[in-house]
Order: C-alpha cells, then sequence, then structure tokens
C-alpha cells in the first residue's frame, strides 16, 4: 500500500457510500431535520429480556414452592415425588429454551413446547416412583397432574405476554446507529425481519454523502445533534458502524459520545466480510464491542428492584406517621402546598418529578427551572424548611418515587437539568458527567455518605461527587446498598458542614 493510500485511509471518513446508498440521498436542511427528530416515536417501558427471563424463573421456583407445601399438608408422604417433579419440570423448561425470550416466537410455539416438558418431567418422575415407592403412584399422579396443569397455565400466560410485548415493541431496545456503512445496512435490514431491537435512526456527520434513509431508517443528523437531542433518554444503546481504517474518525467520534450515558459499541466495517451471521443486538451486547459502558446485569437489577420494593415498603409505612406531622407543620407554617414536583433527571438522563415536602416559599419554589441551588440563609427557605432540609426529611416523600420505580434507595442523587456550578453548566465541567445516569437515582448514595451533600459551588466539589457516583455504580450491590443505608443516618447528624 502506498503512503497516500495509508493517509487516505487513516483519514477516510465514517461512511463509505456506495452507488445503492446514493440513490437515498437527498439534501435536507436542519430544520427538516430537527422536524425529523421531534417527530422520531420511541417505544417506551421497554423490558429487558433477560431480566423478564430470570422473574420466569423466579416465579416457576416461587410456584414449585407452593406445590411442595401443598403436598406437604394434603398427603406428607408424597413430598418427595412431587419436588421430583418440580425439579423435572423447571429443568425441561430449561432444556425448551422456554425461558429464552423471543419476539418473533409465536404463543402456540411455547405452549406446545410447554406441553412436552411437562410431560418429559411426569413420565420421568412416575418412572422414579414406580421404582422406589409403587404404593406413591396414585396419590404422586393426581398432584402431578395439578402440578403441570399450574406450570402450564403459567406458560400460557407467559406466551401471550410476550407476544403483546413485542407487538409494542417493549422487549426490543432502542438503538441508534452511528455511520451510514454498507455493513449497517445490511444490520437494518435484517433486523426488520427479527425485531430484535429497535433502530430509531442514523446519524452521521458527513451529511452531504449521508442517504436520508438508510433501508428504511431515517437519517437525523450529525453526532452533536445526538449529543443535543430531547429524546437521547428513550436510546438504550449507541452502535458505531466505521472502517477499520478510520482512525482519526473512530478518536473524534469516541471525544463525542463517551460523554453519554448509554453504552457505546463498534463495529468495524470490513469491505470484504458480508457480516451476515452478524446481528445489531449481538454487537451492540458483546463485551468485545463495548466502547463505553455495558449492558446492565439482569440478575442485579432484579436484586436492586427487590430491595427497593422491600425495604421501601417498611419504610414508607413507618414514615408515614412522621410524614403526616410535617404535612401538618408545612402547611400552618407557610401558605402553599405540602408537597411540591421537582424535574430532576433520572435514568439515561430520563426527566422525573421528583417529590418532596415544600420548604420553601412557594412563589419561588413553584418555578420550573430549578437551576438555582440553595444558599447559606437563605432568605426563601421557610422556618419549618430549615428544620426539614437540616434532617433531610424533606425527602421523605421521596420513598413514593423509589415504589414507582423512578428513584432506587441507594444510588446518585437526583440533579436538576441544566445544574450549575457556579455560573458554568456542571455537565461542561466533567467530561463523566452524564455516566452518574447509568443507575437510577437514590435517595441516598455513596457521595452522600462521604460528604458531598447540598449544592456544589466549585469545579473540584463536582469532580469529586461524579467520581464518587460512578465508583458507587461500578461496585454497586446489595451489601454495599445496605452499607450505605447504614452509615446515612450517622452521616446526615454528622454534617454540620455543607448547605442543605
Amino acid at each position: 500500500m502506498s503512503k497516500r493510500k495509508s493517509e487516505a485511509g487513516r483519514n477516510a471518513p465514517a461512511n463509505d457510500l456506495s452507488d445503492q446508498f446514493r440513490a437515498e440521498s437527498r439534501p435536507m436542511s436542519a430544520a427538516v431535520l430537527a422536524g425529523l427528530r421531534e417527530r422520531t416515536a420511541a417505544p417506551a417501558h421497554r423490558i429487558d429480556r433477560a431480566t423478564l427471563s430470570r422473574v420466569y424463573q423466579l416465579i416457576d421456583i416461587s410456584a414449585a414452592v407452593c406445590l411442595v407445601f401443598a403436598a406437604l399438608s394434603f398427603d406428607p408422604r408424597s413430598v418427595w415425588p412431587v419436588t421430583l417433579f418440580s425439579i423435572f419440570a423447571i429443568t425441561a423448561l430449561h432444556a425448551n429454551a422456554l425461558y429464552t425470550i423471543s419476539p418473533t416466537t409465536p404463543p402456540w410455539d411455547r405452549i406446545a413446547r410447554g406441553v412436552i416438558a411437562m410431560g418429559l418431567a411426569g413420565v420421568a418422575t412416575l418412572v422414579y416412583v414406580r421404582v422406589f415407592d409403587p404404593a406413591l403412584m396414585s396419590p404422586a399422579a393426581l398432584q402431578m397432574a395439578v402440578g403441570a396443569a399450574c406450570f402450564l397455565a403459567l406458560q400460557i400466560i407467559y406466551a401471550f405476554a410476550i407476544c403483546r410485548w413485542a407487538k409494542a415493541g417493549r422487549l426490543a431496545a432502542n438503538l441508534v446507529v452511528v455511520g451510514a456503512t454498507p455493513t449497517a445496512r445490511r444490520m437494518i435490514e435484517a433486523n426488520r425481519r427479527t425485531r430484535a431491537v429497535n433502530v430509531l435512526g442514523v446519524f452521521d456527520d458527513r451529511m452531504a454523502r449521508s442517504p436520508s434513509r438508510l433501508s428504511g431508517i431515517p437519517y437525523l443528523g450529525t453526532t452533536a445533534d445526538l449529543a443535543n437531542w430531547a429524546k437521547l433518554h428513550d436510546v438504550d444503546r449507541i452502535l458505531i458502524t466505521v472502517r477499520p481504517d478510520a482512525v482519526a474518525r473512530v478518536r473524534d467520534l469516541l471525544r463525542t459520545l463517551k460523554r453519554l450515558p448509554q453504552p457505546i459499541a463498534l463495529l468495524l466495517d470490513f469491505e470484504n466480510d458480508p457480516g451476515e451471521d452478524v446481528s445489531l443486538e449481538s454487537v451492540a451486547d458483546a463485551p468485545a464491542a463495548q466502547l463505553s459502558g455495558s449492558p446492565a446485569n439482569p440478575d442485579w437489577l432484579i436484586i436492586k428492584r427487590l430491595e427497593d420494593l422491600v425495604i421501601g415498603t417498611l419504610m414508607f409505612v413507618a414514615a408515614l406517621p412522621v410524614m403526616a406531622v410535617i404535612a401538618l407543620l408545612v402547611r400552618l407554617d407557610s401558605p402553599g402546598p405540602v408537597l411540591f414536583r421537582q424535574t430532576r433527571e433520572g435514568f439515561n438522563g430520563r426527566p422525573i418529578g421528583v417529590l418532596k415536602f415544600r420548604s420553601m416559599r412557594h412563589s419561588v419554589e413553584g418555578e420550573k427551572s430549578g437551576v438555582r441551588q440553595v444558599e447559606r440563609d437563605d432568605p426563601r427557605v421557610t422556618r419549618i424548611g430549615r428544620i426539614l432540609r437540616a434532617t433531610s426529611l424533606d425527602e421523605l416523600p421521596q420513598l413514593w418515587n423509589v415504589l414507582k420505580g423512578e428513584m432506587s434507595l441507594v444510588g446518585p442523587r437526583p440533579h436538576a437539568p441544566g445544574m450549575k456550578t457556579g455560573a458554568t453548566l456542571t455537565s461542561n465541567l466533567v467530561a463523566e458527567y452524564a455516566h452518574r445516569h447509568r443507575a437510577k437515582p437514590g435517595l441516598t448514595g455513596w457521595a452522600q455518605v462521604n460528604g458531598s451533600r447540598g449544592p456544589l459551588h466549585t469545579p473540584e466539589a463536582a469532580r469529586e461527587r461524579v467520581q464518587l457516583d460512578v465508583a458507587y455504580i461500578a461496585r454497586a450491590s446489595l451489601w454495599f446498598d445496605l452499607w450505605i443505608m447504614l452509615r446515612t443516618l450517622p452521616a446526615l447528624l454528622g454534617d454540620k458542614i455543607n448547605i442543605r
């Protein structure tokens, strides 16, 4: 390869459009692109398939435990056959891929495989009973029939629920493609048959060379447009497709996109490799392809949600009398509503309405901007509000946000959109600022128990908090959460410095 050709390859564009791409190319104005981005509809309330699979397994295991206890009360002698049947049934369901969530599998197919699984489990169990205790054949057969009916009923419910969610696009992750390459086109065409992911749009900085549509998927603008897209919080994955020799281009793309909270994957577009066996979903989820972030662990998602529901419910019930007294004091202290809702950035930067007891004067606190931070001896704070803020009791209503799934008990504290440190946007001060949105915001967090609470007035304070938030996300576990919760109250009571 000549030196000139090597230099050209090193700085090659991310997209290498062939004649069929040019046929779709049309010049598009910035206003048209802005309109397309505004009209792009992203399926909401997505369900992670791996997490759904774990949930179905937990439900079936719970059903098996209930069957064993029912057998114990009905005929203690038949406990071991029912236990054996339950083990065989769940194993057979695994073997028949009924815990693999596929949006394209019709309900009748899942139901048929469920019948086969129950038949295999029943036959295997009856053989064991016949060999080891023939006297139990009749009661064991009756109880296994009831158990098989229960498992099959669950599989029918699962099958039609999966079908319904698949039609609504809720079982597919929302993905955007950066780079209008031939491989991206082929993968998008293949995805139209499998519906493994929802491809929302294509972004590419080479506007003059980019097609207006790529296999039916609209071109929505440049990477700068993607970074500032109002619907970015609906995006679950970002996939970059570039030629392997476009080194400088990859570096520029990463510099722009690594600030975003979404996991970013890279696919190199080799001209001589058709990539027919590669799907958008497999590349976006492949660990080797990850450049920034990674898909969440489904087991941890379930544990985290159970933690929030169980502990959050207990805390909410225990706090009800305290909240009733606070509500009365707030009402008597100053005119205005007892509660108010603040717009904050949640998971993936999605706007959420966070509840708090009103601790400031209504005319000021009702403002929607929410970017002016509280100062020491702030005249806007009411008399009861100073006590509530000093003890963080004003945040007790956020337990409702936790139960709704908008927040978590432990996580980075929710910040206001456009929050500033001094006169500068905090997101412009810290490159990893958006990475704190890779987890749900929490009532308390690692940063808070380490002294980073209240307003941020210096770049150093902003960087410290973001570093602690990102460190929590990397280390998150049930025991770490419990440790943070245990440290929260002593940290709050011993903090006489931070403004709240």
